[in-house]
Order: C-alpha cells, then structure tokens, then sequence
C-alpha cells in the first residue's frame, strides 16, 4: 500500500532531524550524560517536527541497549514506537481530550509501573487545548512525578499555557524552517523516489510550504499526481494558483517608467484570469520589500530561483531608493484599503493609478502657489513690481504672449522626462511627462498684451533655496543671494540669449487683477523695459566660454529644416578615444544609470581618455551626492571599460555642460515647435478670422 511521503520519510532520529539543530543537539547532550528532565515542552508552528522529536526522544528512553541518543532501530522497543504500537507510550490529543475528567483518568494511571519498556511517556499533542481545571489538576503530579514518568507536551500556541505549566518544563523552541533547507530536503527525496522535478518547481514547493516540512512534503504529492509522476515549474504554478513573479516586476517595470500601455494590458490581462488581486497586491509589496532590501543591505542574502534572481537584480538597477519607499507605501495603504472598495478589483486598480500619479518631491523642488511661481518665472527686472502688487491683494500675474500648446512624440532617455518634470511644472496640466513645462517668453508690442489670468493652485517649482541647502551651503549665506555659473542654464530662465539677441526693442508687460474686481475691466500696469544690450553682452560671454559650440545663426539655420523630435535627439557618439563632453553626454543617457544619478552626472563632464586614466570635473557643491553615489558610477563604467580609472576633481567648470546643452536643444524645439504651428494653414485661417493668439504651447 503507498505510503505518503510525509510518513514515509518523517525522521527516526536526531541524525535523520532536518533542521532544529538546536534542540537535537540539547537533547542529544542530555541524553549521553544522564540528565534527564521529568518534562519537557515543545513549541512551534505546524509540520516543523513536535511531535516527531517527542517520538525520537521515547524511543532514546525505551531503547532495549540503553538510555541512548541513537537508538539501534530494530530491538522491539524501536520497532512499535516506530510502528505507533508501543504500550508505554500514550499519545493523547488534548484537544479531544478536554475536559478535567480525562486528565484526572489519565493522572490515575501514573502511579503504576511501565509495562514493557524503562520509562512511562505521556505524549500530549496540542496540549494548550486543555481546560483551565485540567491544567490545575495535572500541576502537582507534573512537578514530582514518579521516576518512571516523563511528560512530553506539543502545542503551537504557547502562549495559551499558564505560567505555572511552563515554569514545570524545559521548553524547546522549533523555528519554521528556511526555503533553502526545505528545497535540499526536497530535492533528496524526489531522488530517492527516481522521480523528475525542475529545481525552480520545487523551490517554488518550498517557498509555498512557508517553513513546514509537512506541507511541503503534502504539495509534492500533490504535485506528483498533478505533473503524472513529474515535477514541472508550471504544473506547480497552475496547482498552487501561485501569480507569476514575471507580470509583478513586468508591473512595477511599467509604473516606473509611465508605460501606460502595457499596465493597461497587464490590468487586462488579471481581469481575464481571474486572479486574486489581494494576492496580487501581497506580491507586489514583498517584491518591493526585496528591491529596497537588496540595494540598502546587498549582503542580507535573498534565495530564490536563477531566473527571480536576475530580475530582481535588474530592477533594483531601475528603481531609485526614494521611488520604493513612496510605492510601498502606497501598495500598503492601497492593500488596507482593498476592504472597504466596492470590489477588491477597484481597489486594485486604484492602488495601480496612485503609484502612476505620484513620485517623491526632489530635494530642489517645494511646494508654492501660483502667485509665487509667476512671479518667480518673470525676470529680474519685473519681479520687484510683481511682488509689490502681490503684497496688495494681487490674485495673479502674467508675463504676455503665452505660446500654442503642441503634443510631440520625443525619442528620448527616460531621464529627460524626469529632468525637466524635475525643474518646473505647468499650470494649466501638471505632469513628470512634460519636456517644456515652463511657457516661452518673448516680446511684443503694448498693443497686443493681454492678461492670462491663472488658478490659485500650488505647484512644485525648482527651489535654488533648498538646492542650496541640500549642497551645504553656509548658513549665513541667503541662498536667493546666489548666482548661478554662467556657463549652465538656470532652471527659472528657460530662454536662451539666441533666441531674443537679434530684438531691437523687448518690453514685457504685466497686467494685475484685483480680488475684489474679479470681474471688472483688466487695469494696465506700467510697462517694464529690459535692455537687450545686456542680453547680447551674456550671449558673447557663453560664445567665449564655448567657442566650438556652433552660433545661433547656424543652430537657427540647422534647426529650421528640422522636426522638434529631431533637434532633442542626442546625435550617436563613438565612445572610444578622448572624452568629450558630447561623448559623456551620449554615454550616461543612454546607460543604465539610476535616474538621480543621470540628473548628477549632467552637472559634471568627464575628462581623459576613454578605457584609460580619466577625471571626472564637477562643481564643489555636488560634493556630497558624488561621495554617497561615486560607488555606482565607478560600478557602471568599470562594467563597460574594465581598464578605466578615474579620480573626482572638485572645481568651477568653464566650458558647457550637459545640463547646459540640454535646455539649449529643448530652447531651440520649441522654438522650431512654435514656427511649425504658425506656419500651418488651419492655424493660420483661424487666428485671421476670430484675431486670435496661441498661448501655452507645450512639448511632451
């Protein structure tokens, strides 16, 4: 008759124990020199071994050579406690057994001598099960038994044991055992069986028996008969209703990176399955646990399967530190919220969308309203009048000519989207998505200015304060007191001099609004001129500083024949030779840079000889972020040019950086944005007939 395999391989002594180390090697010691205890408690949840070593221990005490730790196994002794016929050895189930008259039948047998073997054992399994008067009943002849008596107690709860029982016992905890000691046990057996079984299958058996050898053993019938005789990956999967940890990082791989497709398909895809979303959910919070894990605490070892391992490497290369810790919070109060949902699938997918919608606010960027941020957009020269009109009662002002918005598909890194939803974010639609956030200014004459008026709503700007603050500026030192190098593009003035030098007359007027006349007459304020000899004087001092960098002629002359996607598009590099600053550009965009990594490398340029002795320059307020992450910078690029080595110089840089190119390259898309709308006829036949204007115009 077949035997299952938790009864056919349960052990039959310490040798055979798996796990539990701790316990066979007390009781082994106790046994080898004689000091046994009258009582003895072991404690554990299920399928860990109570009762298995409550049997091993009797058979040590009866064994017919001897009180042994290893006993012979075919004295008659060995043979009925294996065979669960041994006449001294009660097993009692004290959760059938309850009540203070069972325990009192039973006390009234331990006066009496054993029948067969040395020792009278009591086993009783699940002994927390007993009445508050069994307990009371059995504490005496539980302190001082007779010699021939030992008492063996199991539970799972121990808790629910008095004090008084406990303080009567040696107490033996069993811990659930590791998914690795399991899959070893596992593997052993299946061999001795000549059965066929795929080691990620029975990883997977493992990892499901949550530290219980008997449900392991249990599943791998289950299995067995499943897979007719084999073991396979997918048959365990199907069988358990186990979610496949491929569509979990497939998931957080979309969330991350805004890939609204395909978490369309994935939502999709789980609706037609079927699946339990709580289980879902559940997963995706462990695999976010493991990712925050694995990059904080890389030598905690995480044992699973060859193919978990790689994309859990993988993704932890993806996702940045402050990105897990806002998605596990939002996975674990999304889980919580599953209760109260209509249905647990809304509440799924609702969890799904928060962790689209947010992302943590960078260290440069706070929270303000609209009135700040218009202001703080203007330049210098209108920033004074604008603040003095807010402090009196100002609702909002507007810099003129707001520009047509224009949707763009851009081929660029996933970095570029982040850094310039980093900088600002528009007015009318907030999004990390948008390249050009901030409207392009330029001048007109007083006859055409109107008012754009904006909603008194916050948003999150670039904030040189909290850039100062994060860089350890002095404290002394105002933060709005700072300048800018003028080799970099600021982050508040996206213009570049190119665009506005060939003007020979620029005013920019500001119109206010009154709250209490909200809808009155708009009143002109004076008109602020800003001389566009100083503009012309910064643009030859970035010609000095750059002098291979083409002029605005020939960057205007190239781009006018160009699409917006095109002028965006980083040109490809030969990565081989001297570095260039068009070559580290080319490099950290498209190489597996973390994302806050890639927004401090744009600060810097790397200088010396590729695969070779170089020195990577970059200004002294960086120089925290690049001590806490030069160790992944020197990880990737020894990865790619195992014979580089490079050292981190500290110092103002004179020449252009790629922060720097890159806002010239988004100026000069949008700027070829705006021709293109304005060139369209549709366009122009509406502005002719309704004397219209575009404003806002946006690329994403």
């Amino acid at each position: 008759m077949y035997q299952v395999l938790a009864r056919k391989y349960r052990p039959r002594n310490f040798n055979e124990l798996v796990g539990q180390n701790h316990v066979s090697r007390a009781l082994t010691s106790a046994l080898e020199r004689g000091r046994l205890h009258h009582a003895y408690l072991f404690t554990g949840t299920r399928g860990v071994g109570k009762t298995t070593i409550a049997r091993i221990l009797a058979k040590c005490l009866n064994c017919e050579t001897g009180v042994t730790s290893t006993p012979c196994e075919v004295c008659a002794t060995c043979t009925a406690v294996n065979e669960g016929r041994f006449i001294d050895l009660i097993e009692i189930d004290a959760a059938s057994r309850t009540k203070v008259e069972d325990t009192r039948e039973l006390l009234d047998n331990v006066p009496y001598a054993p029948t067969q073997g040395r020792f009278k054992v009591y086993l009783i399994d699940e002994v927390h099960m007993l009445s508050t008067h069994s307990f009371n009943a059995l504490l005496k002849t539980l302190e001082e038994p007779p010699e021939h008596v030992k008492f063996l107690f199991a539970t799972t709860d121990p808790q629910k044991l008095p004090i008084t029982v406990i303080s009567r016992c040696l107490q033996f905890t069993l811990r659930p055992l590791a998914v690795d000691e399991i899959t070893t046990h596992l593997t052993t057996i299946l061999e001795k069986e000549s059965i066929s079984a795929e080691q990620d299958a029975i990883w997977q058996i493992a990892e499901s028996a949550q530290g219980s050898v008997r449900d392991a053993l249990s599943l791998t019938d289950q299995a067995i008969a499943y897979g007719q005789g084999a073991v396979h990956h997918q048959d365990v999967k199907e069988m358990l209703g186990l979610i496949d940890r491929t569509i979990i990082y497939d998931l957080m791989t979309a969330i991350h990176q805004n890939q609204k497709g395909r978490i369309s398909e994935l939502l999709l895809q789980f609706r037609q399955q079927a699946l339990d979303v709580s289980l879902v959910l559940d997963q995706l919070v462990s695999t976010l646990h493991e990712l925050a894990m694995l990059q904080y605490l890389p030598d905690l070892s995480l044992k699973y399967s060859a193919e978990i391992n790689a994309k859990i490497m993988q993704l932890s290369k993806l996702i940045s530190a402050q990105d897990l810790q806002l998605y596990y919070q939002i996975a674990c109060k999304g889980r919580s919220d599953l209760q109260m949902s209509v249905t647990q699938e809304q509440g799924f997918e609702m969890c799904v969308l928060r962790l689209l919608a947010f992302r943590p606010m960078q260290p440069n960027e706070r929270l303000v309203s609209s009135v700040e941020t218009t202001v703080a957009t203007q330049p210098p020269a209108l920033q004074a009048t604008a603040q003095k009109e807010t402090a009196q009662d100002v609702v909002t002002t507007s810099v003129v000519q707001p520009q047509p918005e224009i949707t763009e598909s851009l081929d660029e890194s996933y970095y570029s989207d982040e850094d310039d939803a980093h900088i600002a974010t528009s007015q009318d639609e907030p999004s990390s998505d948008d390249f050009l956030d901030e409207p392009e200014v330029d001048a007109v004459s007083p006859s055409n200015t109107h008012v754009q008026p904006t909603q008194n709503t916050d948003q999150i700007i670039f904030d040189a304060s909290s850039d100062g603050a994060l860089f350890d500026l002095d404290e002394s030192e105002d933060p709005k007191n700072i300048v800018p190098p003028s080799n970099e593009a600021s982050s508040d003035d996206f213009l570049l001099f190119e665009e506005i030098a060939p003007l020979d007359d620029m005013s920019l007027q500001v119109q206010t609004k009154s709250s209490q006349s909200q809808l009155e007459e708009l009143s002109v304020a004076p008109v602020q001129t800003i001389s566009v000899q100083d503009l012309q004087q910064e643009e030859s001092l970035v010609a000095d500083l750059a002098p291979t960098v083409p002029t605005s002629v020939e960057i205007a002359q190239a781009a006018s024949t160009l699409m917006p996607q095109d002028i965006l598009k980083l040109q490809p590099q030969q990565l081989e030779g001297e570095w260039t600053v068009d070559k580290w550009e080319y490099w950290f965009r498209s190489s597996e840079l973390p994302p806050a990594l890639q927004e401090l490398a744009q600060h810097g340029v790397m200088t010396g000889e590729i695969d070779g002795v170089c020195t990577f320059h970059i200004p002294k307020q960086y120089e925290r972020l690049v001590t806490q992450m030069q160790h992944l910078l020197e990880q990737v690029v020894y990865a790619q040019w195992p014979s580089t080595h490079f050292d981190v110089q500290y110092e103002e840089l004179e020449q252009l950086t790629p922060y720097a190119l890159q806002h010239a390259r988004k100026g000069k898309a949008h700027q070829r944005a705006a021709e293109l709308l304005h060139n369209e006829p549709v366009i122009k036949s509406l502005l002719s007939a309704f004397d219209g204007t575009l404003e806002n115009i946006q690329l994403k």
